[in-house]
């Protein structure tokens, strides 16, 4: 076994019977997308009881001064008597890039041990500038019989009284999955239903919304830089007079950046080809009751994610064949700059343009309707901004997690 730890990339040369296998369990704000892009030939696994190591992060803030990451390495199988911690502190100055990294730096450093204590531990090396190895989901795929897809089934709901009403709300669904390097593909049938019930001196008021649908889609990555796939989706709601639609839409993309850049930085083209049905619960302001409808969308994203902060942007721009005044654009952008040491200023703003509400009911809406919002309205455009700085200053020394009197 060569195995190498550098300041960039952890990577390993072995056997397909010896590759380390890891189970993560993080806050959902941990980046694992960059972790799995820095440590690229570790086998990432579903399941704890699948892997060789359990990593354990937890997050404990600081007030405004920053974050504690503390990182348990549990081994499991050959590696059960190896069991440490180790911890990173993330001051609010850090920028998300910085914090990213330095924790990543910390996981390559807890998996090196991991490696050494292998049966080619006296083949491993150190070195800052040693070669990658890559392995490919095909040198892994005769150790996963699920051929990569990953299940998941969720279902819930909530239920709120008071004297004069109540509310419930119930919810499922399923995620079916499959990710690897050639190949995306997502099944996802889910459903919601409301209810709310009022007490007036006139009676009992009710109100219920039913939305469900099934979403999908199944991509190929051609080149660094191109990708391909195709869209279905079946969507159901009766807030969007929608009794049932389905529409099918092939797409294509260019990434100016190549793909595995993507975690840091990202600009990409899209164009999307649809053709969708649409059965109406009632007459719609064009008199239509169903109707067959074909369009086409343009999607121009960016993301860029540096030591000097984040930057998020993205055009779409989409429109009826039948009718080009049917369209609709929207335009989103999220900030987050560090000014200088301690002052962030953070920026959110979205602008749409819309013309293309082909589904709203030709019928008068109630007040009734309006205040309960039982149906969607007429609107030629939607808005909404957000701004925001902080800034912080005081001891660097904080870094100390104390869990005292925590809960």
């Amino acid at each position: 076994m060569n195995a190498g730890f550098s300041g960039n990339v952890l990577y390993a040369q072995t056997g397909n019977n010896n590759i380390l296998s890891v189970y993560f369990d993080m806050p959902a704000s941990v980046d694992t997308d960059f972790i799995r892009q820095e440590i690229p030939v570790v086998e990432y696994v579903r399941d704890r009881a699948l892997a060789n190591v359990h990593i354990i992060m937890s997050q404990h803030p600081a007030g405004t001064t920053g974050s504690t990451y503390s990182i348990s390495f549990i081994g499991r199988g050959i590696y059960q008597d190896k069991n440490y911690q180790l911890s990173y502190w993330a001051p609010a100055t850090n920028t998300s890039y910085e914090t990213r990294r330095g924790y990543t730096s910390k996981i390559k450093m807890g998996l090196a041990p991991f490696i050494a204590a292998s049966s080619g531990a006296d083949r491993m090396v150190i070195n800052y500038e040693a070669a990658i190895l890559e392995i490919t989901g095909d040198d892994l795929s005769y150790r996963d019989p699920w051929n990569y897809w990953v299940m998941e089934f969720y279902g819930g709901g909530n239920y709120s009284r008071e004297e004069t009403r109540n509310s419930l709300h119930i919810r499922y669904g399923v995620f079916a999955d499959r990710i690897t390097p050639e190949f995306k593909t997502r099944l996802r049938p889910y459903g919601n239903y409301y209810e709310r019930n009022f007490s007036t001196d006139e009676g009992i008021i009710t109100s219920t919304s039913v939305r469900g649908g099934f979403d999908s889609y199944h991509i190929k990555s051609i080149t660094d830089h191109w990708g391909v796939g195709v869209f279905g989706d079946i969507f159901i709601s009766t807030f969007h007079n929608l009794h049932f639609s389905g529409e099918v839409s092939p797409a294509i993309e260019y990434s100016i950046y190549p793909y595995e850049e993507a975690t840091r930085r990202s600009i990409a083209l899209a164009w999307r080809l649809g053709i969708g049905y649409y059965d109406y619960v009632e007459e719609t302001i064009f008199d239509k009751t169903e109707e067959f409808l074909y369009g086409q969308a343009l999607v121009l994203s960016a993301d860029f994610r540096q030591p000097w902060g984040n930057v998020r942007a993205g055009l779409v721009a989409f429109h009826h064949f039948h009718d080009f005044r049917s369209n609709r654009t929207e335009l989103s952008g999220i900030i987050n700059l560090r000014i200088v040491e301690g002052l962030s200023l953070n920026l959110s703003t979205s602008f749409n343009l819309i013309n293309d509400l082909v589904a709203i009911p030709k019928a008068d809406m109630t007040l009734e309707e309006i205040l309960l919002e039982q149906r969607r309205r007429a609107s030629s455009y939607e808005f909404a901004a957000n701004i925001g700085l902080s800034y912080s200053f005081g001891s660097r020394i904080t870094g100390i997690f104390n869990p005292r009197l925590n809960h």
